[in-house]
């Protein structure tokens, strides 16, 4: 238990990232633009991460066919977890909006803000898991990935705004925003502590093979939750901040 202070301190951070995006869109609204231009360079950061920090690690520990079998699982859990998440949602969004339908348009308006913003802040669960795990995994190497630190904050904060900003556009109080991401915050310290203590004194073929899991997990979460919204808005603007970012993550690696 070595690591514990260090993956405490930096779980509090982890969780406090989600924290300060919630109160970021209680207190005012980016443009569309800034928005996605920031999504995409915590994208790149996170690109950066994988390729610099994660892999590499993971294959001098574990070796090549164990990392690249870590890559696939890792990939293949978190793409199932997301279609089970999505699937759910969208039944929920049908429940919502029958129920709306029978108040009235703006009652429905409310509605679809809400559940869009309620899902945001679910999908950042499934999402910040496999993150906050490889964060606690460089820990329990005994030194921070900085890279990796740096993409999951940004991410954790622009994703954060944008579940309470719709959720709070519905008509949910600001409370109610800030306590769902302080409590998604929570759990993401939590998985931040267990991936620093856990496997602090496993073996470097475990460790290794734990950090490819967790490295094609958060590349799938790039893929699916973060480059797609990003290019949702823009297009040569976020190209750009997305190479910007992996810049900054290969200088931070």
């Amino acid at each position: 238990m070595e690591n514990l202070g260090a993956s405490l301190g930096w779980g509090a951070v982890v969780g406090a990232s989600l924290l300060a995006g919630a109160v970021a869109a209680a207190a005012l609204r980016l443009p569309p633009r800034v928005a996605a231009a920031l999504t995409a360079f915590g994208g790149g950061v996170l690109f950066a991460a994988i390729a610099l920090e994660l892999v590499p690690e993971a294959d001098r520990e574990a070796g090549v066919a164990l990392t690249a079998a870590g890559l696939a699982a890792g990939t293949l859990v978190y793409v199932a977890a997301d279609a089970w998440l999505s699937r759910d949602q969208e039944m929920d969004r049908m429940r919502r909006s029958g129920h709306a339908a029978a108040a009235g348009q703006p009652m429905m308006m409310r509605s679809a803000d809400v559940a869009r913003g309620e899902s945001i802040a679910a999908g950042l669960l499934v999402d910040g898991v496999p993150e906050s795990v490889a964060l606690g995994l460089t820990i329990a190497e005994g030194e921070i990935g900085v890279a990796l630190l740096a993409g999951v904050l940004i991410g954790n904060v622009v994703e954060a705004y944008g579940a309470a900003q719709p959720i709070i556009a519905g008509g949910r109080t600001k409370r109610f925003a800030i306590g769902l991401l302080g409590g998604i915050g929570a759990a993401l310290a939590v998985a931040t502590v267990l991936g620093g203590t856990a496997l602090a004194d496993a073996s470097g073929e475990l460790v290794g093979t734990a950090q490819a899991v967790a490295a094609g997990a958060v590349l799938a979460v790039i893929t699916i939750a973060i480059v797609p919204h990003a290019f949702e808005e823009v297009s040569r603007l976020a190209a750009s901040a997305t190479v910007l970012g992996f810049l900054v993550g290969y200088l931070l690696s």
